[in-house]
């Protein structure tokens, strides 16, 4: 089985995933990475660039696929996962259990006040109207949610863990 993560940007995917894998003995899938590799980019603008957010959303569906049919992973997704039902349904149909990991807008702010390789959040109306947007998308396809406005990323691991969501 795998844990997929979800959520908007900024919620902890990526760090918690990693002390998660840490945590379970489970290999870490960062699918952010592996667009990356897949459409020889190295960051989200450049992906933009490319083929703008068409082109993310098709390739993270193309990697759902592929690695949905492995296991033993943590997976952690883009945000956007959840625009395409694909991507997800990929994941739940082969047993994989999706954990959302639920921030408020306040704190998404804060954790990426000095972060520029966002496209999407460049303007912060914006970035809230796809907050918005998004959160009943998230909630829908949560196995589980953990909020992670007050944790750090091992105290989120930790409630994971402790969820025992994982059988091997």
């Amino acid at each position: 089985m795998n844990l997929i993560l979800i959520g908007f940007m900024g919620s902890g995917k990526s760090t918690v995933a990693r002390h998660l894998s840490r945590l379970l003995s489970l290999s870490l899938v960062e699918m952010d990475e592996i667009v990356y590799q897949k459409t020889k980019t190295q960051n989200m603008h450049e992906v933009f660039a490319l083929g703008g957010e068409a082109l993310l959303r098709e390739t993270e569906i193309a990697i759902a696929k592929e690695y949905a049919l492995k296991k033993n992973q943590i997976i952690s997704t883009g945000g956007g996962i959840v625009l395409n039902h694909l991507g997800l349904d990929s994941f739940k149909e082969t047993g994989g259990k999706v954990i959302f990991l639920n921030a408020s807008f306040d704190t998404i702010l804060s954790r990426l006040i000095d972060d520029n390789s966002r496209p999407l959040f460049k303007d912060k109306a914006v970035a809230k109207k796809l907050y918005d947007f998004r959160m009943p998308l998230y909630l829908s396809y949560a196995d589980a949610v953990i909020d992670t406005d007050d944790l750090i990323a091992e105290e989120v691991a930790l409630k994971i863990q402790q969820r025992d969501m994982y059988r091997k």
